[in-house]
């Protein structure tokens, strides 16, 4: 680090030179061209530069668009040079006569300007008459909203089941800035939502019951609308149950639908989702006795169990069954409705949202940091701080940090005020990125999102952000690992900018992209025959190893990617009692894959050293999946359709890289038009599939079928292979709890990172991001 540091200073563009930690660290921050400035005002005696508004020490409220006004009085032959207010300046200023009482030889100015944030501000006011006669002044003030947002319009309730409704209204506005919304139920505990967010799903209510809805805007100064939006509603009658026999067990991505054999009256069954035909099959295919067992011939003590998957979670959808005489004559129709469940996410979206919606609020309001709730009590506090709200606090010191906010490219710090002085304490025990731990999830338990959640006995990891609202006002935020992951993904519709500060060896990171700033620190080649030679290696300690891009820096993220398979591996490993460890051989095979895969994320040929981005979900497929349900022969399918991680032929290297496709519709669409059971057409028949046995074993496919990969739609037909019909619904929960507890949107691109090893000892199924400062476990 010392040396990074001594080439930072010779550096240009990217990294910006450290401050020195001194004890002048520990003065009051100054502003623009007024720093160093020894006394409050520097006043030529040829200028007779005034400010009468705003007084020192004075409240000054933003008008209806947010300005403030700033004037005063100035020798006439002078003119004035800029107001500044941290990062915001005006030089446009309108020159008037002087006001009564001030003499004839001055003349009136006067501007407006948007400050950077609410609460205590600097102005920095610089005139001058020549180069030898300026003049500045320094002027300490406060800065409140007193005007609440508009109120909430075209609130509607639309989406009415039985049980869930969704609730949607109309943008407010706001004369300094929104920080978002609050919707209550029935009256119950306010539920935040962030800027871009303005739908809220009401979930776990009772059919035919009646509800009120309530909405308000919150502002950057925490005043809300004056009235709020009401609607109310009704929900729905309970669906009417299935006719005849036809029953439902829905899952999260998968749904089984039985229904009784009419014997000897039909003889094929064709089956529709949503109107849409899936699939067309003999009595004897899906029929089961009483023990589950696969039943030929079918007798009409049996049922006919038939799995429809993959599925979204949490969606309705309707399943019509048409039976058929021998002649293909309709014998009878079969129909229902059913609701796919919906998975519990690793951190609830109540708390995400509040998290970023209070984050906002922290820094329209000139927060220094912000901490989550599952971090409050057991941060320490710096001396002197002062709440603004619960988990927002200012600090006697922040000067360093402010210098750097809002984050612009890639910075090197080396600061000592009191946020950077919380940020080291707080960091892992080797101050490299963030590596979450299986251990160290939180435990929210069933609690509200106002309360703290409950923790695990072992230590949290912190990561740290800058939330910048605007990208002029900006707090830190200090939060669990595992709460990033979820949180950058609404970083765009909270209107927001998000940077990381990370905390490396003895300094702080802060950027966009840290990965470039550590390349130009450390240029050493280091890739030689499309291998990576890693700086570390299976058995490293990544709770302690700091040594997180000296040399090797510009892999950051490739070294992110490998110690969060490796740490997670081991933990679930040593958890589960499961026949797992890390070889030499093996540690080469997942380098080698990372260096593949990223290839296939930028786009580039296979065998070739590449570098990873970050901002991205990673899925490494299991022999179980992340419910513990088996799907060892499909996990072990996905895994040698990618060639073990090496894939072959090397095309297939595009497929380490898919995106999310919301039902299948990619290759649904025109002009593909494929269905689902595609390899039962005659088109692809015949294939290895073709001659399974359907009532024991069902068709996997890779790329899976809920992407844009799916069939033939990367330039390879996809892999497919007979696997234990068993294995159908633990595969599609895992996709589809992938997709949503990794925050993977439709048309989202991501990782898949096959570990032959850890299929084939059992090992879970488990979702990470890649984010900058931080590998945040998203699907544990």
């Amino acid at each position: 680090m010392a040396a990074a540091l001594a080439v930072s200073l010779i550096l240009t563009g990217a990294v910006v030179g450290p401050r020195a930690a001194h004890a002048e660290d520990d003065v009051p921050p100054t502003t623009g061209g007024c720093a160093n400035m020894a006394v409050p005002e520097e006043n030529h005696a040829a200028i007779r530069l005034r400010v009468d508004q705003p007084a020192a020490d004075a409240q000054l409220p933003v008008d209806d668009h947010g300005n403030i006004t700033v004037d005063g009085i100035l020798h006439k032959h002078a003119t004035m040079v800029d107001v500044s207010d941290g990062p915001t300046a005006t030089n446009d200023f309108t020159i008037g006569p002087p006001p009564d009482g001030v003499p004839a030889f001055a003349s009136s100015w006067t501007t407006t300007m948007r400050p950077p944030h609410l609460g205590a501000n600097q102005l920095c006011v610089r005139a001058k008459r020549d180069p030898k006669r300026t003049a500045r002044i320094l002027r300490s003030f406060s800065v409140v909203d007193l005007i609440p947002p508009s109120d909430v319009h075209d609130l509607a309730i639309g989406h009415i089941t039985s049980t869930t409704a969704v609730a949607s209204w109309g943008e407010a506005t706001d004369n300094y800035g929104l920080a978002g919304y609050e919707i209550s139920v029935d009256g119950g505990a306010p539920q935040r939502t962030t800027v871009g967010t303005r739908s809220y799903t009401i979930r776990d209510l009772s059919p035919s019951t009646d509800h009120t809805v309530s909405v308000v805007a919150i502002d950057l100064a925490g005043n809300r609308s004056t009235t709020a939006a009401t609607a109310s509603f009704r929900t729905a009658e309970p669906p009417p149950p299935p006719n005849g026999d036809l029953s439902f067990d829905p899952e999260q991505g998968a749904a089984g639908a039985t229904w009784k054999p009419d014997l000897p009256t039909e003889a094929n069954y064709r089956v529709f989702l949503n109107g849409q035909q899936l699939a067309e099959f003999p009595v004897d295919q899906y029929c089961q006795d009483a023990g589950g067992n696969p039943a030929s011939p079918c007798t009409e003590q049996d049922v006919v169990n038939y799995t429809i998957a993959p599925l979204e979670e949490g969606t309705p959808y309707t399943f019509r069954v048409d039976t058929l005489h021998a002649d293909g004559t309709l014998a009878r129709t079969l129909s229902g409705s059913f609701t796919t469940t919906t998975s519990t996410p690793t951190v609830p979206d109540a708390v995400v949202q509040q998290i970023a919606t209070e984050s906002s609020q922290c820094a329209g309001m000139g927060g220094s940091f912000y901490i989550s709730p599952s971090q409050r009590g057991r941060v320490p506090l710096p001396a002197g701080s002062t709440p603004l709200f619960a988990g927002c606090y200012t600090v006697a010191n922040h000067s360093c940090l402010d210098a750097f906010l809002p984050p612009s490219g890639d910075k090197l710090l080396d600061c000592a005020d009191d946020v950077t002085r919380l940020l080291l304490s707080l960091a892992p025990a080797g101050h490299g990125p963030v590596i979450s731990s299986v251990d160290g999830l939180v435990d929210y338990g069933a609690q509200p999102a106002t309360a703290a959640p409950r923790v695990a006995p072992t230590d949290l990891l912190d990561e740290s952000v800058t939330w910048c609202t605007e990208h002029t006002a900006c707090t830190v935020v200090v939060e669990a690992a595992v709460e990033v992951a979820a949180e950058t993904a609404i970083e765009a519709v909270a209107a927001a900018s998000v940077s990381w500060i990370v905390v490396l060896g003895g300094g702080i990171v802060l950027g966009v992209a840290l990965a470039a700033v550590l390349e130009a620190l450390f240029p050493t080649p280091i890739g030689f025959g499309g291998l990576i030679e890693y700086p570390i290696h299976f058995d490293t300690d990544f709770d302690t190893f700091d040594n997180w891009g000296a040399g090797q820096g510009k892999w950051i993220d490739s070294l992110k990617t490998y110690a969060e398979v490796i740490k997670t591996t081991n933990e679930l490993a040593a958890q589960r009692g499961l026949p797992f460890s890390w070889n030499s051989t093996e540690d080469n095979r997942l380098k080698e894959t990372i260096d593949l895969a990223c290839g296939a994320q930028a786009g580039r040929p296979p065998n070739v050293g590449n570098v990873c981005g970050n901002g991205f979900a990673i899925y490494v497929p299991g022999g179980q999946n992340y419910l513990g349900k088996s799907m060892k022969d499909t996990g072990t399918h996905i895994v040698e359709a990618l060639g073990n991680g090496i894939p072959n032929p090397p095309a297939r290297s595009a497929w380490f890289y898919p995106a999310r496709s919301v039902n299948g519709q990619a290759a649904m669409n025109p002009p593909w038009n494929y269905r689902p059971g595609w390899y039962d057409t005659a088109a692809f028949k015949p294939n290895v599939c073709s001659t399974r046995n359907p009532s024991l074993q069902t068709c996997d496919e890779f790329p899976f079928w809920s992407t844009n990969q799916a069939v033939n739609l990367s330039g390879q037909l996809a892999d497919i292979r007979p696997v234990p019909g068993a294995e159908t619904r633990p595969q599609a929960n895992d996709v589809i709890g992938f997709y949503n507890k990794c925050k993977v949107k439709d048309n989202e691109r991501f990782l898949i990172l096959p570990v032959p090893s850890w299929v084939a000892a059992g090992g879970p199924s488990f979702g990470f991001r890649v984010d900058q400062g931080a590998a945040s476990l998203c699907m544990p």
